[in-house]
């Protein structure tokens, strides 16, 4: 990882000296406790995390801190308490829904990117998720702008080597060089996967090229690897650092990229941070709903959905105004040594189980 944060700041200083100012590398040192980018109650279709449980463990001297996940279940009928901090287990409904203990989840926090512009407006982390049982965190890099966390991002490394600087103010803000992270497939009660192939995109004012790096065993290198288009030469970083694993694309020891593909379709960008350095792909991840998490904002989560009732089904069958004519049924029984030893059996079973109901 610090090899990753070393090639970071070379490419800042070397590539993109002339971006936005806010942009900085951190140092790598792991965080005490939860950071505030994380702080609140955070929602998805499936399921809320809560990063922050409001615990005071002294955060300042300890790196691990728990979390809270609650999955909605049963079609989002029930909020099930999968994974929370032990001292929540006194106030939590046990029931055939829920297994006895929830399971205990612990996360460190390593800040990558961060801003120093508006404040809490965006960063980037690799989140290490302590799951039980397993001896190594799963490690999950995720960028949060503004209310948004995102787990498909991108981070932008270099300028257009064919950018107009005389045309800066018109300048698309997409237009360089964006290194995608690995995407993790969610924070999660169990061990997630991260994605074997990543594809970084390098952007120009009239074309856009996506590079696949994939996931390699060979050694980490500042190297840069090259492409061209016609008697245009681009250069990247040959090989991405991230979840813990090393991405290149270039084989061996060569430094030039091939199979590049070719398109004018901008990536699908949902959100972009102010200093254009930090992009978030397709839809969050997790929306932030609440500015504050809690063992109280859990049990009011939890009492919500608990008491939430399914409305009463519509009948299989459209209501009916049939008139059965039930003297003409009658009539028409009367005589017969089948119905009538049925009708029988029946009052005889309205006799003994009374409230049951029986056919006069």
């Amino acid at each position: 990882m610090k090899l990753f944060l070393r090639t970071l700041l070379s490419l800042y200083i070397s590539l993109a000296a002339g971006t936005a100012a806010w942009a900085q590398v951190t140092d790598g040192a792991f965080s005490a406790g939860t950071p505030g980018p994380f702080a609140g109650v955070w929602e998805r279709d499936d399921r809320y995390v809560i990063f922050d449980c409001g615990l005071d463990r002294a955060a300042e001297a300890q790196r691990k801190a728990p979390a809270a996940i609650l999955l909605k279940t049963f079609y989002g009928w029930y909020l099930d308490r999968a994974a929370e901090p032990e001292e929540f287990a006194a106030k939590r409904t046990l029931n055939d829904s829920t297994c006895p203990e929830a399971e205990r989840i612990f996360i460190e926090y390593r800040p990558l990117l961060t801003g120093k512009g508006t404040e809490g407006d965006a960063s980037v982390w690799e989140i290490f998720v302590w799951h039980p049982r397993l001896k190594e965190a799963s490690v999950i890099p995720a960028a949060i702008i503004g209310n948004n966390l995102y787990l498909k991002f991108a981070v932008k490394l270099g300028e257009s080597d064919d950018s107009d600087a005389s045309d800066e103010n018109e300048k698309d803000p997409l237009e360089g060089f964006w290194a995608q992270m690995s995407e993790s497939d969610g924070i999660k009660v169990c061990q997630p996967l991260s994605s074997t192939d990543i594809y970084s995109t390098y952007i120009t004012k009239d074309a856009v090229y996506t590079i696949r790096y994939w996931r390699t065993d060979m050694e980490y290198t500042n190297e840069m690897a090259f492409f061209s288009d016609g008697g245009k030469t681009f250069s990247v970083v040959k090989h991405i650092q991230s979840s813990g694993k090393i991405y290149t694309c270039a084989n061996g020891r060569s430094v030039t990229i091939r199979n590049v593909q070719k398109t004018n379709d901008r990536p699908r960008v949902h959100e972009l941070d102010k200093s254009a350095q930090i992009c978030g792909l397709g839809e969050p991840y997790l929306k932030r709903v609440q500015e504050k998490g809690s063992e109280e904002a859990v049990a009011a989560l939890a009492k919500k959905y608990f008491e939430k009732r399914a409305p009463i089904p519509d009948p299989p069958f459209p209501p009916s105004n049939l008139d059965w004519h039930m003297d003409d049924i009658r009539r028409l029984e009367a005589g017969n040594k089948i119905v009538e030893a049925a009708r029988k059996r029946q009052k005889e079973f309205a006799q003994k189980h009374p409230g049951h109901g029986a056919f006069d």
